[in-house]
């Protein structure tokens, strides 16, 4: 959303981070049930429709989509999570077998049992 929405404060680390995806040094995921979210928020702050499917035909370019099923539902409602959405994010991560998550929210997803980094920390990892 940083690098979608040209977040100034953080586009630079963002925009570091999504550069190893797009040199194909590492794979990028997003649930499938990011893709709306991303047209829902880009459409509300920008208000342009064609601004919001950009931002999806970018995602999917940069990111391959990780499924959202009754399995993955399921795993999210009963993960103990306080949060649904990062509860989906980390149910589709672990079934599509992913185990680093790279946010800015890292207490959203502190009890997921995945490899939480800060964008700063996963560009730490790589040194």
């Amino acid at each position: 959303m940083d690098v979608l929405l040209n977040r100034k404060e953080f586009l630079e680390v963002s925009s570091a981070v999504l550069k190893r995806l797009l040199e194909r040094k590492y794979r990028g995921f997003v649930a499938a049930t990011t893709l709306t979210n991303v047209y829902y928020i880009v459409n509300r702050v920008t208000k342009r429709t064609d601004k919001a499917m950009t931002a999806i035909n970018k995602t999917l370019q940069w990111c391959e989509v990780a499924p959202v099923n009754r399995k993955v539902l399921d795993a999210a409602r009963f993960s103990g999570m306080p949060d649904f959405e990062d509860a989906v994010q980390a149910a589709a991560a672990q079934d599509f077998g992913i185990d680093i998550v790279v946010t800015r929210d890292k207490t959203g997803f502190s009890n997921s049992g995945l490899r939480v980094f800060s964008p700063e920390e996963f560009l730490e990892t790589l040194k």
